[in-house]
C-alpha cells in the first residue's frame, strides 16, 4: 500500500452560513417582541430593554451586511427572546383584558346614570377604556367603583327598573375582576380572587368574580389583531349589559366558541410563519436563481395557509442550502488547495475541464517524473491524497529509499500547506494517514515521454 492521507477541511465559510442563518431566524422574534413591547408601552409603564431598539440595529447590520457585528447578541437574544414573548403576551393580556373589562362594567352601569354628568363620564369610560394608559385606568376604574358602591345603597326603582338586579351584580363582579390601586383593595391582587374581602363588611362580600365572563375577556385578549379579525368579537362582548341572563349565557357560549377557533387560527399561521422563516433563514447566505426559486415557493405557501405545503416548502429550501453549501465549500478548498500546491512548484493534470467532487486529479513536480500525488475529492471539502511510484529503469523492488525520501517530502509540504491555508480560513483535520514507507510501493507501468508532460497548469487563484 502506498502513502497515504485523508484530511478533512473545514472552511470559514461554512460557519459564516451557519451564523448568518441562525441571525435570520430571531428576526420574527425581534420583531415580535418589539411590537408587543409598543402595545404594551401604550397602557402600562414599561421597563428592561427596548427591543425596538434592538430590532432597528438589527436591521442597519443586516442591510450593512455586518453579521458578525450581531454574533455577541445573537448568542444572548437566541436564549432569552421565546421567554421574553412569552412575558410580553401575558403582561399585554391582562392590561389588555383589565381594560375590557372595565368597559363592560361602565357600559352596565349607564342604564342607570343619575345625571347627565354621570351619564357622559360614564360614556366616555366605555369608549376610552380600551387605551387608558396606567394612571389613567385606575383613576376611571376608582370611578366606576365608586358609582357601584352607591348603587348597592341605593334601591332600585320598582316602578323605573334601569338597572336590574342581574345588572347591577355584573357590573360589580366586572369590577371585582380588575386590580385598583383603591385603598379598599387587599394588596395580594384583583378584587374578588379568592382569599380576599373586597369590601369589608359591605354587600359584595359574598360577590364572587363571573369566572366565564373573565375567561372570555382573556382569551378575546390574547387575539392577534394582525392574524384574525377581534373587533367584531368584542363589539357582541358589549351587548352583554342589556342581555337577561339566559341570553347573556347563551351570548358567552357563542362568543366563547368563536374565539376559540380564532385562537386556533392564529396558532396554525404562527406555526407557518414560523415554518416559512425557517426555511427563509437557510436561504440567506445565497443569491441564485435557485435560491431565488426557492423563496418564492415558501411566499407563496405562506400565502396559501397550508401548514403542509408551508414544511414541504421548508424542508426543500433546508437540504438545497445544505447540499449548496457543500458544494460551495468543496468547490473553494480545492481551488484554494490547488493555488497553493501550484505555489509550490507542483503541476496539475486534469480528467477534465475542472477539479469536481468525486473526481481525481494528479499532481507532480517536473523533477520528479517517476512520482506524482493523486487528490480525491469527497464531498464536503475532504480530500484523499496518495503519493504513486511509476516504474522505470533501476527500480528497487520492496520498499526502497526513494520511495521513502518522496513520500515524507510530500508528507512536508501537505503540513506546510495546511498552514497555509489555515491563514486563508480552511481548516485541516487529518483523519487518517500512513507513515512514510509503512507500505511497500506498487509501481505503476512505467511513464511515457508524452505522459510525463501532458499536465495542464490551473490558473492560480488570488490570495485574500
Amino acid at each position: 500500500m502506498s502513502k497515504l492521507v485523508w484530511v478533512n477541511y473545514k472552511i470559514s465559510d461554512a460557519e459564516e452560513r451557519e451564523t448568518r442563518r441562525k441571525i435570520a431566524l430571531i428576526r420574527s422574534m425581534l420583531e415580535r417582541c418589539a411590537r408587543l413591547q409598543q402595545e404594551l408601552a401604550k397602557l402600562e409603564p414599561v421597563a428592561g430593554e427596548n427591543w425596538s431598539e434592538m430590532l432597528n440595529r438589527y436591521r442597519k447590520l443586516v442591510d450593512a451586511n455586518k453579521w458578525n457585528d450581531f454574533v455577541d447578541d445573537y448568542n444572548r437574544l437566541y436564549d432569552e427572546l421565546p421567554e421574553v414573548e412569552r412575558r410580553l403576551e401575558k403582561e399585554l393580556t391582562e392590561a389588555k383584558s383589565k381594560r375590557l373589562r372595565l368597559e363592560l362594567t361602565a357600559a352596565t352601569l349607564l342604564a342607570s346614570a343619575a345625571t347627565t354628568s354621570e351619564r357622559m363620564e360614564l360614556e366616555a369610560i366605555s369608549k376610552r377604556a380600551d387605551g387608558l394608559y396606567a394612571g389613567k385606568f385606575q383613576e376611571a376604574q376608582a370611578k366606576i367603583e365608586q358609582i357601584i358602591r352607591q348603587r348597592i345603597k341605593t334601591p332600585l326603582d320598582v316602578a323605573d327598573p334601569a338597572l336590574t338586579n342581574d345588572q347591577i351584580a355584573l357590573a360589580r363582579d366586572l369590577l371585582a375582576a380588575s386590580p385598583t390601586g383603591s385603598s379598599t383593595v387587599l394588596t395580594k391582587g384583583g378584587l374578588g380572587e379568592p382569599g380576599q374581602a373586597p369590601y369589608g363588611a359591605d354587600a359584595m362580600d359574598a360577590a364572587t368574580p363571573p369566572g366565564r365572563i373573565i375567561q372570555l375577556s382573556e382569551k378575546l385578549s390574547r387575539l392577534d389583531s394582525d392574524l384574525v379579525s377581534v373587533s367584531d368579537l368584542v363589539a357582541r362582548l358589549q351587548e352583554l349589559p342589556a342581555k337577561s341572563l339566559t341570553e347573556r349565557d347563551l351570548l358567552i357560549d357563542s362568543i366563547e366558541l368563536e374565539a376559540q377557533d380564532r385562537l386556533n387560527m392564529a396558532k396554525r399561521k404562527r406555526e407557518i410563519d414560523a415554518v416559512i422563516d425557517n426555511g427563509l433563514a437557510w436561504l440567506t447566505p445565497f443569491q441564485s436563481l435557485s435560491a431565488e426559486t426557492l423563496r418564492e415557493r415558501l411566499t407563496v405557501a405562506a400565502s396559501g395557509g397550508d401548514l403542509a405545503a408551508a414544511r414541504s416548502a421548508s424542508d426543500d429550501a433546508r437540504a438545497w442550502a445544505e447540499a449548496e453549501g457543500k458544494r460551495r465549500d468543496g468547490e473553494r478548498i480545492r481551488s484554494v488547495l490547488l493555488s497553493e500546491l501550484q505555489e509550490l512548484g507542483y503541476e496539475v493534470n486534469l480528467q477534465g475541464s475542472a477539479w469536481d467532487e468525486g473526481s481525481r486529479i494528479t499532481i507532480q513536480k517536473p523533477s520528479e517524473p517517476n512520482y506524482d500525488v493523486q487528490l480525491s475529492a469527497a464531498p464536503g471539502g475532504a480530500i484523499q491524497s496518495k503519493v504513486r511510484a511509476y516504474d522505470h529503469l533501476g527500480r528497487s523492488s520492496g520498499v526502497n529509499r526513494r520511495d521513502v525520501e518522496v513520500e515524507q517530502g510530500w508528507c512536508d509540504e501537505l503540513a506546510r500547506v495546511n498552514k497555509l491555508l489555515a491563514q486563508r480560513g480552511l481548516i485541516a483535520e487529518i483523519v487518517h494517514q500512513e507513515g512514510p514507507g509503512s507500505s511497500e510501493q506498487k509501481p505503476l507501468p512505467a511513464r511515457t515521454e508524452r505522459d510525463v508532460h501532458s499536465t495542464t497548469a490551473r490558473p492560480i487563484e488570488r490570495k485574500a
